[in-house]
C-alpha cells in the first residue's frame, strides 16, 4: 500500500528525499533560493515547501491558513475571510518578507510597511508554496530580510486536461474553481479561475453582531511557446479583485458597522524568455504589478463619509545568467525596478513617492567535497532616493558520513528593507531622508532525515522604521538602537507504515522579540505548536486531525494613548477527510475549531467558530 503524502511537507534543507512510508518521492525543486531552478538539497537556506496536496488534504482556503502551520511563522487575522491579516516570520513583521507569485513581486509599495496583502490570496490555483526563512536580500534585495514566500501556480501537463471544483461551507461560504490546460512539444496554454464568496461574521467582536461578507475573483492565464529545445517564451497574467465588508473602530456602529467596506484590484503581468546552451542558461524577465485599494467608512467623530485611496505600480526587469560547472553553479544577475506609490484621504493633499532601484548580484554554490556545500551571495543595490546597500550571505551545509541522514548547516547573512513609498511620502518632518532598515543574522540547523530537525536563529535590526511624534510633527523615522529577534524551531515527521499513519509536528519558541527600548514587540506568540496525524485507508481515502497551540501574546487596546493588554493562549482542533467517490471525482470535508473555542487572534476582533466546509472536484 502506498501513502499519498505527509499531512504537511516539512521539506527542510536537511532532507535529501521524502519517505512516505514505503514510497520515496523525487527530490523537490525550488526557484526561490537563487532565482534559478535547483533541487532543495542544493541550497544551505532553510526551506519549507507546501504542496497542492497538503492544501487540499487540510482544506486551506487561503495562503495565510497554509503558512500558519509552518514552524517559525505566525498569522493574525482581524476577523474572518478577507479581513486584515498580519504574518510574522521568526518574529519579524510581514513587511520584511518578500512574497512572489510565479516570480512576480506582490509586496504593495502603497501599504504602510510594503507588505503583500496575503488576505486576498486564495489557494485554489496553487501548485506549491516555497518558504525561505532567514535573510535573502543578497539575492532578492529589499523586503526579504526575514525570508521569501514564493507561490507557484498550477502547471499544464501533456495533452488537454482540467478540473471543475464546487465548494460550500459555514457562513454561507460558496465558490467554484476551474482549470483548463493544454500542452504539447511547442505550446503550453492554461486558464485558472476561482470565485469565492462568504456572508462571513462580524470582524469586531462579538461574532454575531452582524455579517461582514467577502467576495474574491481570481484569474490566472499562462501561455508558453518553445521555439526549439534552447529557446522558450512564457507570458502570464494574474488578476485578483475583492470586495470586503469590515468594521472600522472609528465608526459610529463599531461591531454593528454594516457600512464600512473596501475594494481591491490587483493585476500582475510577466514576460519570461529563456535561452539555454549546454551548461549556460540566461533568462530575461519583465513584470509589472498594479495595485488599487479603496476603503469607505462612515466617521463617528465628524459624521461624514470617508474615502481612503491607495495605488501603486511596480515595474521590474532582470537578466539572470547561470553557469553550471563540474562542482557547482555560478549566477550573475542584473535588475532594475521602478516603484510608484500614491495615497489620499478624502480631498486632503495627495501623498506621492517614487524611486528607482538598480542592482547587481553574484551567487555561487560550490561542492567543496561530496558531503559539503558552500553557498555565497553578494549583491549591491543602488537607489536614486535614499542610501544604497551592499548585502551578502555565506552558507555551509555538511552531510555527516558517520551517520547517513545526519546533516548540519549554518548561514550568516546581511539584509535590508527599503522604506515603502507610503513611508517616504509620510516621513517625519524631523527627518531629512529615511534610510533602509539593516539586518544582520545567522541560523544554525541540525537534522536527521525527516525524523528530527532543530534550527536556532538570531537577528538584529538597525534603523528600523516606525511612526513617531504627535501631529502635526508626526511621521515615519528611523529608530535609534536595535531590534533583537531570536528563537528555536523544532520539526519532526514519522511514518508508521504498518498502520498507514503519518505523524508530524513542529514547535517554535521565541527567546527574544524586543524593540529598540527593550520592550516586547506586539502580537508575537512566544510559543506555537502544530501537530498532525494522518491515516490512509488506501491510496484514495484519507482521514486527518490536526491541532494548533498559540501561547500568550501582547497587543494594544486600540485606545488613545494605547495601553498594552495580554491575549490568552488557545488551542484549536480540526478534522479532515478526503476520498475518491468515483473515477475523476474527489470529495473532501474539513471541520475547523471542532470544540467551538472562543479565542482572539487580534485584541477586540472576532474569530471563526465551529465550521464545516465541503469540496467536490471533477478532473479530466
Amino acid at each position: 500500500m502506498t501513502f499519498k503524502s505527509l499531512s504537511l511537507i516539512t521539506a527542510t534543507l536537511l532532507l535529501t528525499t521524502h519517505t512516505h512510508a514505503d514510497e520515496t518521492l523525487e527530490p523537490i525543486s525550488i526557484i526561490s533560493a537563487n532565482k534559478t531552478i535547483q533541487y532543495i538539497q542544493n541550497t544551505t537556506s532553510n526551506v519549507t515547501v507546501i504542496t497542492a496536496e497538503d492544501i487540499e488534504e487540510n482544506g486551506y482556503q487561503t495562503v495565510t491558513q497554509a503558512i500558519n502551520t509552518v514552524a517559525g511563522i505566525f498569522v493574525t487575522n482581524s476577523g474572518g475571510l478577507g479581513q486584515q491579516t498580519s504574518f510574522f516570520v521568526r518574529g519579524a513583521d510581514s513587511g520584511k518578507v518578500l512574497v512572489l507569485l510565479d516570480g512576480m513581486r506582490l509586496n504593495d509599495p502603497s501599504t504602510t510597511n510594503g507588505t503583500a496583502l496575503l488576505d486576498s490570496l486564495t489557494t485554489n490555483t496553487i501548485e506549491q508554496i516555497e518558504i525561505i526563512k532567514g535573510g535573502a536580500s543578497s539575492i532578492w534585495g529589499s523586503n526579504a530580510s526575514a525570508g521569501v514566500i514564493n507561490i507557484i501556480t498550477k502547471k499544464a501537463k501533456d495533452g488537454i486536461h482540467g478540473s471543475l471544483t464546487l465548494n460550500y461551507g459555514s457562513y454561507n461560504t460558496r465558490g467554484t474553481d476551474t482549470d483548463l490546460a493544454y500542452k504539447d512539444e511547442k505550446v503550453t496554454a492554461q486558464v485558472l479561475a476561482s470565485y469565492l464568496k462568504t456572508d462571513g461574521f462580524s470582524a469586531l467582536a462579538p461574532r454575531s453582531a452582524e455579517e461582514d461578507g467577502y467576495e474574491n475573483k481570481n484569474y490566472n492565464i499562462k501561455f508558453g511557446y518553445a521555439f526549439d529545445a534552447n529557446n522558450k517564451l512564457n507570458l502570464s497574467y494574474n488578476r485578483i479583485k475583492t470586495d470586503t465588508e469590515y468594521d472600522d473602530d472609528n465608526s459610529e456602529a463599531l461591531a454593528n458597522d454594516d457600512y464600512s467596506n473596501s475594494t481591491s484590484d490587483q493585476a500582475n503581468y510577466a514576460l519570461n524568455y529563456n535561452f539555454k546552451l549546454n551548461n549556460y542558461n540566461v533568462t530575461f524577465n519583465a513584470s509589472k504589478g498594479e495595485y488599487n485599494r479603496v476603503y469607505y467608512t462612515y466617521d463617528y467623530f465628524f459624521n461624514i463619509d470617508n474615502q481612503y485611496v491607495n495605488k501603486s505600480t511596480l515595474k521590474e526587469y532582470s537578466l539572470i545568467n547561470a553557469y553550471q560547472y563540474e562542482k557547482g553553479k555560478m549566477i550573475l544577475g542584473l535588475e532594475y525596478k521602478d516603484i510608484d506609490g500614491f495615497s489620499q484621504f478624502n480631498t486632503y493633499t495627495e501623498n506621492k513617492a517614487n524611486y528607482t532601484n538598480k542592482a547587481i548580484f553574484i551567487s555561487n554554490s560550490y561542492d567543496v567535497n561530496e558531503n559539503t556545500l558552500l553557498e555565497t551571495n553578494l549583491r549591491y543595490d543602488n537607489y536614486d532616493e535614499f542610501e544604497n546597500k551592499t548585502t551578502y550571505k555565506v552558507g555551509l551545509k555538511h552531510d555527516h558520513s558517520f551517520l547517513e541522514g545526519l546533516t548540519s548547516s549554518a548561514n550568516y547573512y546581511t539584509s535590508y528593507d527599503a522604506p515603502s513609498a507610503y513611508q517616504l511620502a509620510n516621513q517625519s518632518p524631523t527627518v531629512a531622508i529615511l534610510k533602509p532598515a539593516y539586518t544582520k543574522g545567522y541560523d544554525i540547523s541540525v537534522g536527521y532525515k525527516e525524523l528530527f530537525s532543530i534550527s536556532y536563529f538570531n537577528t538584529k535590526v538597525e534603523d528600523a522604521i516606525d511612526y513617531v511624534g504627535i501631529w502635526p510633527d508626526s511621521g515615519y523615522a528611523n529608530i535609534n538602537g536595535k531590534q533583537k529577534l531570536s528563537g528555536v524551531e523544532l520539526q519532526s515527521s514519522y511514518a508508521i507504515s504498518s498502520l498507514n499513519v503519518n505523524v508530524s509536528a513542529n514547535y517554535t519558541h521565541l527567546f527574544k522579540y524586543e524593540k529598540e527600548d527593550g520592550s516586547d514587540l506586539i502580537r508575537r506568540a512566544k510559543d506555537t505548536f502544530n501537530g498532525f496525524i494522518d491515516y490512509y485507508t488506501d491510496a484514495n481515502t484519507h482521514f486527518g486531525i490536526n491541532a494548533q497551540y498559540v501561547g500568550d501574546r501582547i497587543d494594544t487596546d486600540g485606545g488613545w494613548p494605547a495601553s498594552n493588554v495580554t491575549i490568552e493562549n488557545y488551542t484549536l482542533w480540526n478534522l479532515n477527510f478526503g476520498t475518491k467517490i468515483i473515477n475523476d471525482v474527489d470529495l473532501s470535508l474539513n471541520a475547523r475549531n471542532i470544540f467551538d473555542k472562543e479565542y482572539e487572534s487580534v485584541y477586540g476582533y472576532a474569530t471563526e467558530g465551529r465550521s464545516f466546509y465541503a469540496k467536490l472536484k471533477y478532473s479530466f
